[in-house]
């Protein structure tokens, strides 16, 4: 099952700069969540890239 989430987020330039260093080191977040679990850092990894390819340039 797919859900459609859609978020509105009013950052600074500085945040924003700070969310797109988390979605470029989604591997780095997702073993730091959960170290000891492949698949959940998996489904971390996938949901981080897909709020990435949502970012305008």
């Amino acid at each position: 099952m797919t859900i459609r989430i859609t978020f509105a987020l009013d950052l600074n330039e500085n945040d924003r700069d700070a969310l797109r260093t988390l979605l470029e080191r989604a591997e780095t977040a997702a073993k730091a969540a959960a170290p000891h679990d492949p698949r959940e850092q998996a489904r971390i990894i996938d949901v981080l890239a897909e709020i990435r390819a949502q970012l305008p340039d």
